[in-house]
């Protein structure tokens, strides 16, 4: 005998209605709900006589809840150019595939939000702090929830992270593109200023750098800053004095590098701004090679900033893509996925050759 949508009703002890919600996959049915009727769906081999009509095309998050969370970050770091790139690139994809769009900000980690405690929840879309000890310090009742939900970090995954899939800038190609542009160009003695370190996705473009710039008979340089300078909630580069003490620094070598790699835009400026302080040009006096291509922080900025595009935008809607296939396959190891950088070429490196 064919088992009908009022078995289950009657087996799971809710309305017809709540069935029908939930094989519909509506937002407004509690995650407890959802999991007996499921449960009593699958006890009773339950098939519906009649499917619904498949989903309108371009629509496949149609009836699903996003949530999309910005962990351990300052308001200063979201709102940098590549951030708000990545950021609008997934709101743009959510929205052209339907999605119900949940969002919450926790700059310190350290509650579960309303978002994910009271909602039933389909996927999660996550940009977290890369620098810090971010998962250490975070609520764990957050940490054990976003576990339970598919899961894509979009622009780097942060430490001991070890969970869902990952959508970020190719940085070990980064390094290898600005590394062979300086050589190619005949630099040999190059510095490495980052005032971040242990951040993972800049740290990551140093390595990358430093490997490639050797292996080209290169000799670096590095002027890194202080761990003891960040903290949660990570905050961007906007210290107009640490910069200035790290060009010091840069400037006081015995052998004077004739460029500097800098892994961020947000860095470079203020390196141009410490430069003019000393009365250095660069492109003249010292060649800079910068990353991410964040076009309001550089537009000021003369000569032009050779840098690398990371292509945040794509990288947002890239991770879209990859949640409906996360959803989709909830068993798979988890992925990581890197979207090619591109060189955008200006004027501030001078050609030795």
């Amino acid at each position: 005998m064919q088992v009908t949508v009022k078995d289950v009703a009657k087996a799971a002890e809710v309305s017809i209605g709540t069935v029908s919600r939930v094989l519909a996959g509506e937002p407004n049915v509690s995650a407890e709900t959802t999991e007996r009727v499921m449960k009593v769906i699958k006890k009773l081999n339950y098939t519906r006589l009649r499917r619904r009509k498949s989903l309108p095309e371009g629509k496949r998050l149609l009836r699903r809840n996003i949530a999309m969370l910005l962990l351990g970050m300052d308001r200063s770091l979201a709102s940098l150019p590549s951030v708000a790139s990545g950021i609008h690139g997934t709101e743009s994809a959510l929205a052209e595939e339907g999605a119900n769009v949940l969002l919450a900000d926790l700059p310190l980690v350290d509650r579960l939000p309303d978002v994910l405690s009271r909602k039933q929840v389909h996927g999660i879309l996550a940009k977290g702090a890369l620098q810090t000890e971010l998962i250490s310090n975070a609520d764990q009742k957050l940490i054990q929830r976003l576990r339970e939900i598919p899961t894509v970090w979009f622009l780097g995954r942060p430490q001991k992270a070890d969970w869902g899939d990952v959508v970020e800038s190719n940085d070990s190609e980064i390094g290898r593109l600005a590394a062979e542009y300086l050589l190619s160009r005949g630099h040999q003695r190059i510095a490495i200023l980052d005032p971040k370190p242990n951040h993972v996705t800049l740290g990551q473009r140093c390595a990358s750098f430093t490997w490639h710039a050797t292996q080209g008979g290169a000799t670096l340089e590095n002027i890194f800053g202080k761990d003891a300078d960040w903290g949660l909630p990570l905050k961007s580069v906007e210290d107009v004095e640490l910069v200035d003490r790290l060009v010091g620094r840069l400037l006081k070598l015995k052998r004077q590098p004739t460029a500097v790699f800098v892994p961020a835009d947000s860095i470079a400026a203020l390196v141009y701004r410490a430069c003019t302080r000393r009365g250095l040009l660069i492109g003249k006096d010292l060649s800079l090679i910068s990353c991410n291509n964040e076009v309001p922080l550089l537009t000021g900025l003369y000569p032009e900033v050779t840098t690398i595009d990371i292509c945040a935008e794509q990288i947002g809607r890239q991770a879209v893509e990859q949640l409906i296939w996360r959803m989709a396959h909830p068993e798979t190891p988890a992925v990581n996925v890197s979207v090619q950088p591109r060189l955008v070429e200006g004027m501030s490196v001078t050609d030795l050759t």
